[in-house]
């Protein structure tokens, strides 16, 4: 039997809007890790972002912030964050707009004061609904104006939030600079992420495929939305969830169910990755 290496997205394909992993889920990673395959986390989020709910689940690595960054058994192997001058281009324009900005870091997710309120009133509307929301995510949120010199962190992705300005304008005005795609943060109005320019998740997975010189035929891509169509570009063969984004269903080799409603475990069974 070929050893498999399997890079998941975490929100809408690991874990729902409330943030947990279902049960059928924590079965299938743990059956085909069982059965001798590799898996791996790969995902917009920055390392902080994975908290104790999601690291429950044993996992063989990591490729966080859309590549920025890799994990090994643990170990930290690559990390790239963007440079001074990147930061600076970044929150002169984001926040001359007067957008939410979150900067994530290793470490911190920092987040301005319209944004601090953009989630704070997420968690209200949420609360007052009864829906799920990713309560250790939000919890993690601290102030951007406590930071003196922000352009000087070693920032690995910009999130912004906006009701105002429109996705496909943001999109012209940077995407020669930078790495633009659609947001899977769940917060009120339209959102978008951005990383050093040519970085994604296809960039974290080369380098762990190297480090076990695997056959890129040994490897599979599951995911949600735009940010994971470079995974499934990279990986052997591609699985969209089906509460996935059009555009990754386009070029999916296969379309599992939602999140909610097995959609791991039935990717993960028709991959031949365990035995039903």
């Amino acid at each position: 039997m070929n050893t498999k290496y399997v890079f998941l997205d975490i929100d809408g394909t690991l874990v729902a809007a409330d943030g947990v992993i279902p049960d059928s889920a924590r079965e299938a990673i743990g059956k085909a890790r069982a059965a001798g395959h590799k898996v791996f986390i790969c995902s917009g989020r920055s390392r902080c972002e994975m908290h104790e709910d999601i690291m429950s689940v044993p996992f063989d690595g990591i490729v966080g912030s859309a590549g920025a960054y890799v994990e090994l058994e643990g170990r930290m192997i690559y990390h790239r964050p963007m440079t001074e001058a990147m930061n600076r281009r970044l929150l002169d324009y984001f926040l001359g707009k007067n957008m939410a900005v979150l900067l994530e870091t290793n470490d911190d997710l920092l987040v301005n004061d319209i944004g601090l309120e953009y989630i704070r009133r997420h968690i209200e509307e949420c609360n007052a609904r009864g829906e799920p929301y990713d309560k250790a995510l939000f919890d993690l949120a601290s102030p951007l104006s406590a930071v003196k010199e922000p352009y000087k962190l070693p920032v690995n992705k910009l999130l912004y939030v906006t009701k105002e300005h429109e996705p496909e304008q943001i999109k012209q005005d940077l995407q020669a600079e930078f790495t633009v795609v659609d947001s899977a943060i769940r917060l009120p109005g339209r959102s978008g992420e951005l990383s050093e320019p040519g970085m994604d998740k296809g960039n974290g997975i080369r380098i762990l495929i190297s480090h076990f010189g695997a056959d890129r035929k040994d490897t599979i891509g599951i995911g949600d939305g735009e940010n994971d169509i470079q995974m499934l570009r990279e990986t052997g063969f591609g699985v969209a969830m089906g509460n996935g984004n059009p555009k990754l269903k386009e070029i999916a080799d296969y379309v599992t169910t939602d999140v909610d409603k097995d959609g791991l475990y039935n990717a993960f069974l028709h991959c031949g990755l365990f035995q039903a």
